[in-house]
């Protein structure tokens, strides 16, 4: 398989390298994932996120409000509920580049078996 063309990229400065620590601390949680791959199906509760990952309420309000506090996620008010929806669409970019890496890796590794 041919090697992707590298592409030069900006040397960041400490300051910048720790706003991108800071994103993929967010991202690095089981559970912020799981809410995040719901919340690529569209705008939900956070009712609805905990039924649907299996999760409490509280954590899921503790995890999306991280989300929130990083830019990740955006909270509109609908009567009662809150709603969420992703605002940071580079993360789903994110999660797509992670998932074929592996996919793609696993896949390889299929194929050296007999």
């Amino acid at each position: 398989m041919p090697k992707k063309a590298t592409r030069k990229h900006p040397v960041l400065t400490n300051e910048a390298l720790e706003l991108v620590a800071a994103r993929f601390r967010a991202l690095s949680d089981p559970k912020r994932l799981r809410i995040l791959n719901l919340l690529m199906q569209g705008e939900s509760s956070v009712q609805d996120l905990a039924d649907a990952a299996g999760l409490e309420q509280p954590s899921v309000s503790r995890h999306l409000a991280h989300l929130r506090r990083d830019g990740i996620v955006q909270r509109r008010a609908e009567g009662n509920r809150a709603i969420y929806r992703i605002h940071d669409t580079t993360v789903v970019d994110i999660c797509e580049i992670v998932c074929g890496g592996l996919a793609e890796q696993l896949s390889e590794g299929l194929d050296a078996l007999p």
